[in-house]
């Protein structure tokens, strides 16, 4: 998996829904005449759904935005949702009277236990391309929150909905690859490290440092 630095170490909260947001708000004055009534900050709110297609163009846009080189395109993210559309959920930011905006998002395939078993497999071929139907593994290819909007609970709130999936469909495992920037975020969702992958992108080490293979038994 690439997860997106889902995990950061501000002190900002966990947003829920109806929670504010800070940024952007500004503070009604204290010297305001008597009678006037006091603007309200926006109220903004995340939500996780599942991904549609005409979604699709868009979320290219948060995997570019987070991965850069490294982001999916816009076909395997197409072939992603069709081999398996319930894990491919998308973070959704809701603003009183402005559009709607993806700023996160996780998908995922299906690997059986035994795959991958180089790393070449691991690095070299598109998830996309490795997807099993008879898998009983669901592996995280890309897990992504816009850097603006990190650190307020959406990477976990993510992995938990993936984590379900992989419940509903009765899978044994949940399998990433992390970073040493996410691997406490995925920590917190329940994985664990399996070993390091000392060997996996060399050539993205700022963007995948330290990489780790983690796992989630689920039965």
């Amino acid at each position: 998996m690439k997860n997106g630095h889902g995990t950061t170490t501000g002190s900002q909260r966990v947003s829920g829904p109806g929670e504010n947001l800070p940024g952007g708000v500004s503070r009604p004055s204290p010297l305001r005449s008597a009678g006037t009534i006091a603007a309200r900050p926006a109220v903004l709110r995340v939500v996780i759904r599942p991904a549609r297609p005409d979604d699709l163009e868009e979320a290219t846009l948060v995997e570019r935005r987070v991965w850069g080189r490294l982001g999916a395109s816009l076909n395997e993210l197409q072939r992603r949702l069709f081999a398996l559309p319930e894990a491919f959920l998308l973070a959704e930011l809701l603003r009183p009277g402005r559009p709607q905006q993806l700023v996160g998002l996780t998908n995922g395939i299906l690997w059986t236990r035994d795959f991958p078993r180089t790393y070449l497999e691991y690095e070299r071929a598109l998830p996309s391309a490795s997807h099993n139907p008879r898998g009983d593994v669901l592996y995280l290819a890309s897990v992504g929150v816009d850097h603006g909007m990190r650190g307020r609970g959406i990477g976990l709130r993510l992995l938990q909905e993936a984590i379900e999936v992989g419940r509903r469909r009765h899978l044994k495992q949940v399998r990433l690859i992390a970073s040493s920037r996410s691997r406490p975020l995925c920590e917190r969702a329940g994985l664990a490290l399996v070993r390091p992958l000392p060997r996996l992108f060399r050539q993205h080490r700022d963007l995948m440092p330290q990489p780790v293979l983690m796992e989630l038994p689920l039965l």
